[in-house]
């Protein structure tokens, strides 16, 4: 095959040469010593305006306000899978301090549930932050005045009371757990998702009870005077101590129910992330957490300020391990690789149309013109279903863009030779570009 030599080829080649270098720059970790030298990314696992993500904007403020870190932090929402689609990310990226993550005891559950085949010892711990008292809810006019009589007739009526919380969450958990306090009690757990939706199936009698973090609480009960249908009502706090915002809920360890649990947040990078890069983000968060404003902040919130770090914070983690994983849920040991399969079959779909294409790359007039320009619509679907499955098994960014944008664009050029060359090139070049002004100027996450 013989090359191009035009003025745009070796144009187009100069910028892929420098776009290359720039990006191996980027990851040799040769300024590690001037670290942060550019935005620090802070992934949450949840959508914005929620409870994790309110609490990391706090910080940021604080952040960004004292001059705690000489680069900006920059929150990036990745909802999905109940905190697992952000968390592989962060998990998949390059360890050098630049992306990391916030999440709550998700982390362990996920793959103590089978959710996920990764957890703790697969991310490197800066700190821990935060303390979040988790509550159990009904509706106010229910029949369960505490969590002795919730009980009570969960024994005697096996799974029959509906207790909100998804299979493998914290809250699912932390249920197992009040389930192992009084033997022959079972919920019948009903997956509910986020707070505001567990709110409206408990309004609308299709949960009799659910767990709730104090603050959910606090910003779903409605005023005394609400008809009891319409409002809720707290009847247990599952931390040691009452808190403040509600001083008339006792706690489960009054009721005479063992059980003592709260939820935190966890910062995590990618393992394998140098020591002094963590130990930089561990100090700032430190500090964060003892400013009067943030103190204040998360008081509103009714979030505590606690922070552990180093070896405190990795004996902590192995022991809530250690409690979680007696209820840690078992799964057959061969389940279907269904990622796989469906790539497999994308793929032989995929080359089917572009043998196809080969095939019929004569399109002058009529019925010939519209079989080419069926295949180059057949081409384009297959190439976007197979680019979006490689994105979602984790291929990088460029790798699996390149390839797409080649074959589509070999397919409309009838894959005429003569042309592959300046396509391949064109295909790396705007994947490369679209990969720096994402990520490099926009801080968007790409894969």
């Amino acid at each position: 095959m013989k090359f191009p030599r035009s003025v745009f080829s070796y144009l187009v080649s100069a910028l892929i040469c420098g776009l290359l270098v720039l990006r191996f720059i980027d990851s040799s970790g040769e300024k590690s010593t001037l670290y942060p030298n550019r935005p620090v990314q802070v992934v949450v696992p949840y959508a914005a305006g929620g409870g994790t993500d309110t609490f990391v904007r706090i910080i940021q403020k604080a952040v960004a306000s004292k001059g705690l870190l000489p680069e900006p932090l920059v929150i990036i929402n990745q909802p999905g899978g109940g905190g697992t689609i952000g968390s592989r990310y962060v998990k998949e990226s390059r360890p050098d301090g630049y992306r990391i993550l916030c999440h709550n005891e998700a982390i362990i559950t996920s793959q103590l549930s089978g959710t996920v085949p990764f957890g703790p010892d697969d991310l490197a711990p800066i700190a821990q932050t935060g303390n979040i008292a988790p509550m159990i809810v009904v509706r106010e006019d229910s029949r369960f005045q505490d969590l002795n009589a919730l009980l009570a007739e969960s024994k005697e009526k096996p799974n029959s009371l509906r207790f909100g919380a998804d299979v493998g969450s914290l809250a699912h958990f932390m249920a197992m757990e009040i389930e192992q306090s009084s033997p022959g009690s079972a919920f019948n757990y009903i997956t509910c998702g986020g707070g505001q939706k567990r709110f409206t199936l408990l309004l609308g009698g299709h949960l009799d009870a659910a767990i709730f973090s104090l603050s959910e609480y606090l910003a779903f009960r409605a005023a005394n005077e609400t008809p009891p249908h319409q409002n809720i009502r707290a009847i247990a706090v599952l931390q040691s101590n009452r808190h403040d915002a509600v001083p008339h809920v006792s706690t489960a360890m009054e009721q005479g129910v063992p059980i003592n649990v709260s939820s935190v947040f966890y910062w995590w990078a990618p393992k394998g992330t140098p020591a002094d890069a963590v130990d930089q983000l561990a100090d700032m968060f430190e500090v964060a957490m003892q400013d009067p404003s943030v103190v204040e902040e998360l008081a509103k919130i009714s979030i505590g300020s606690g922070f552990r770090r180093g070896e405190e914070l990795l004996d902590y983690i192995d022991k809530r391990i250690e409690t979680l994983s007696a209820f840690a849920v078992s799964f057959p040991a061969e389940l279907p690789n269904f990622p796989a399969w469906v790539i497999a079959i994308v793929g032989v779909f995929a080359a089917g149309i572009g043998i196809n294409a080969l095939l019929n790359r004569k399109v002058a007039t009529g019925l010939s013109a519209n079989r080419g320009e069926r295949n180059i619509a057949l081409t384009a679907l297959g190439m976007l279903v197979l680019y979006i499955a490689c994105l979602q098994w984790g291929l990088p960014y460029v790798i699996a863009t390149t390839p797409a944008i080649f074959i589509l664009g070999a397919t409309i050029a009838g894959w005429d030779r003569r042309r592959l060359f300046s396509i391949g090139q064109l295909a790396l070049l705007f994947a490369l570009g679209s990969e720096f002004v994402f990520a490099r100027i926009f801080t968007v996450p790409l894969p």
